[in-house]
């Protein structure tokens, strides 16, 4: 399990955002970020941020960007 931190900074990273942007929007260093990567790349056994990404939309932690049009 993810904490609500790592879920946040997932969350973030998944929408396409920096580290040094996730950094400021959260309030905290780029450093604390990349250390929330580095456990988030380690509890789900991934490789990168694109892995991460693809994880987060494919387990609904956030929505597609793509809008189907009705």
């Amino acid at each position: 399990g993810l904490t609500p931190r790592e879920l946040e900074i997932l969350r973030l990273v998944s929408e396409g955002h920096s580290n040094a942007q996730v950094a400021r929007t959260l309030w905290v260093t780029e450093q604390t970020v990349k250390f929330h990567l580095t456990n988030i790349y380690r509890k789900l056994n991934l490789a990168n941020r694109t892995e991460a990404a693809r994880y987060a939309y494919q387990h609904g932690l956030v929505e597609s960007p793509l809008v189907e049009i009705a």
